[in-house]
């Protein structure tokens, strides 16, 4: 384990060399993640460790926090998260049992333009940094796999942009997350009646008669058919 006094950020030969190396064209080795030919030192962040993590949450926190205040403004600077992919590599893209890494989809390692909505929801650090950010503990139900997963809940209920409604994701969380177990509910993350898919099409219909913005989060589940009803609460 090591712990970096602060976020660093990769200028362009260490974003040539990241890319290089999650495409298996160099090994991990070819990157020193202090070394000034690679990197420099964004000012204003705190320390950060690459200890592995089990829940998304707990890596968005850890990020968070090394991030300090001003966060908000480096989520353009692909070379910082591109650092810190490549830090926390052991906690979103960890070896298999043969000692490989399978970085898999680009968008889930590579940070895209954030603007570019589809692509950016699929990082797996940015992204959970954001919706811890944004939304507290109302994304607890976004965040509680593993760092290394992209789970269907979160791909369905972040697709779009106005779907980052802190009472709209408060919905979500009573529909689909054990609060006892601190993870989803068994059938959140299938397909079928009741499922975020269906959540996420519904919502869309909703907003034709409703300003889904103007509702909290029971009487949103509230107006929900029948089919929800195995995930919601009995007070809903």
């Amino acid at each position: 384990m090591t712990t970096y006094t602060g976020v660093y950020e990769f200028n362009d030969r260490g974003m040539l060399a990241f890319r290089k190396i999650f495409l298996g064209e160099l090994p991990e080795s070819a990157i020193n993640p202090l070394d000034r030919q690679f990197v420099s030192r964004v000012q204003g962040t705190h320390s950060v460790s690459d200890e592995p993590v089990a829940t998304a949450k707990e890596l968005a926190q850890r990020v968070r926090n090394a991030l300090g205040d001003d966060w908000a403004s480096l989520l353009p600077r692909a070379g910082v998260w591109a650092w810190l992919t490549f830090i926390l590599r052991d906690s979103t893209i960890p070896k298999d049992r043969n000692g490989d890494r399978n970085p898999g989809e680009l968008h889930r390692w590579w940070p895209s333009d954030p603007g570019d909505w589809q692509k950016a929801q699929r990082h797996l650090v940015r992204m959970p940094v954001v919706l811890l950010a944004e939304l507290g503990t109302a994304a607890d139900h976004l965040l509680c796999g593993p760092p290394s997963i992209l789970p269907e809940i979160r791909e369905q209920l972040t697709s779009q942009q106005d779907m980052f409604h802190p009472e709209f994701q408060k919905a979500a969380r009573m529909l689909y997350f054990d609060e006892s177990k601190g993870e989803l509910k068994r059938g959140a993350g299938g397909k079928g009646a009741g499922t975020p898919r269906r959540l996420a099409k519904l919502r869309l219909q909703l907003d034709v008669t409703w300003n889904l913005f103007d509702l909290d989060a029971e009487h949103i589940a509230s107006l929900l058919p029948k089919e929800f009803n195995r995930f919601k609460p009995a007070t809903i």
